[in-house]
């Protein structure tokens, strides 16, 4: 062998911060997100049973969640655009958790609305949306797709890996335990490696973006294809004056309403469709398993084909997932219709936020993530007790899953639409 050859050491860990960026933004998703999803669709049955409450009293407080966190985004955006993450994650953490070992304690509708729509919506602005995101964004700019990808993983792998668990837990002792122990998790291990690891930007530290160093050759085209100088960033208000940023907007709107409606409600479909609570609960983790598998999966699209590829494949697989959901009528077809429409929500995270750096560059992406969040909000926060009220109305589930099928259609078309902004020479 040659003595330039160069030899290759075995990285147990990665060196480039931006890796332990994703890997505690996964963690933020994995406790956090699953609060409002995994965790709340486990326990929508049991807290129905016990207090008494209406299903549209109880997926009410994810609406009121939904809308804070979308108004608080307008606030934090730009902060974090000047200032980095890493303060306002570890607050969103320590604010998030205690929320959650709170409601273990609730008994009145009020303090359940306070604490979750309030509380836990506040926290999710910084520990789901414009913090990660941001932070994510400014570490990298050709491996974005494979960071966004494994660091929305984390809702999907608590889905796949905890819902068994937690399932078990609340059988043995209540649905209280549950907020309990994600209340502990978020305040003595989340908010702490927040705090350790969350940096601004690569350059203040002397790093560049995706861990290149100052000079280095990068001899494949896909590597020379995307780097810091030459990625066009946009203002906010430049942003918005685009036809681009509409119709992306309109598109993840008309998605929006069944990525919330459908996980929301999903446990208790199951269980009024016969499905008795344990198998609902293992057909919910299959879900799971889809949806992190939908990660990389869509995070591979992303970076093979680019962002808008992306984005059109997406919108019109959602249709044709919920469409094979809606026509489940079997204990067996409902187990295995959860794992496509698993695979396919599970991409939301990861091309969502993706698509605003990758359109819009990454010098301003808090700012227009914090509008473009507040703009879909309508739609996200509505999903789960529009669901929950349509079935109310209707006695089945069937009529606002249609629609869900045809709004997604739609979504595909319009992301088709949306080309990457050119500046007016």
């Amino acid at each position: 062998m040659s003595s330039t050859t160069p030899t290759r050491r075995l990285v147990l860990y990665p060196s480039f911060r931006g890796w332990w960026i994703v890997g505690v933004s996964f963690l933020a998703l994995f406790t956090h997100g699953a609060a409002t999803s995994y965790l709340f669709g486990l326990l929508v049955v049991p807290m129905e049973n016990d207090l008494g409450w209406s299903r549209t009293t109880l997926t009410g407080a994810l609406t009121v969640a939904t809308f804070v966190s979308a108004g608080l985004g307008m606030v934090l955006g730009p902060l974090f655009d000047r200032s980095g993450a890493r303060l306002g994650m570890t607050l969103s953490a320590l604010f998030g958790g205690a929320c959650l070992l709170l409601l273990a304690f609730t008994d009145v509708p009020w303090a359940y609305y306070v604490l979750l729509g309030v509380g836990v919506g506040a926290a999710r602005t910084g520990l789901e949306i414009v913090g990660p995101r941001t932070a994510i964004a400014n570490w990298f700019v050709r491996r974005r797709a494979a960071a966004f990808a494994w660091s929305s993983g984390g809702r999907a792998a608590f889905g796949f890996l905890m819902v068994p668990v937690f399932a078990i837990l609340i059988e043995q002792t209540s649905w209280r335990a549950g907020w309990a122990v994600l209340g502990v998790v978020e305040i003595f291990i989340l908010a702490p490696l927040v705090w350790l690891i969350v940096r601004r930007r690569p350059e203040d530290h002397g790093q560049l973006p995706d861990g290149d160093l100052p000079g280095a050759a990068r001899t494949s085209a896909r590597d020379r294809s995307r780097t810091v100088s030459d990625e066009d960033s946009w203002t906010l208000r430049e942003a918005v004056r685009t036809r681009t940023l509409w119709l992306i907007v309109a598109s993840i709107m008309l998605t929006g309403f069944p990525a919330t409606g459908v996980i929301a409600n999903m446990v208790p479909y199951f269980v009024d469709e016969g499905l008795d609570l344990q198998f609902a609960s293992s057909a919910f983790a299959f879900f799971g398993f889809g949806a992190m598998l939908g990660r990389p999966f869509w995070g591979y699209i992303a970076a093979r084909f680019g962002i808008h590829a992306g984005l059109t494949l997406w919108g019109f697989a959602y249709s044709l997932s919920i469409a094979l959901y809606v026509l489940a009528d079997t204990p067996a077809t409902l187990f295995a219709a959860a794992w496509p429409i698993g695979l396919v929500i599970g991409g939301s995270q990861q091309l969502q936020s993706q698509a605003w750096p990758d359109y819009f560059g990454r010098r301003h992406v808090g700012a227009i993530t914090g509008l473009t969040v507040l703009l879909v909000t309508p739609a996200m926060a509505l999903g789960p007790v529009v669901t929950a009220f349509a079935f109310e109305r209707t006695g089945s589930y069937e009529p606002i899953h249609t629609i869900y099928v045809v709004g997604a259609f739609f979504a595909g078309f319009f992301f088709l639409a949306a080309r990457r902004p050119r500046r007016k020479s």
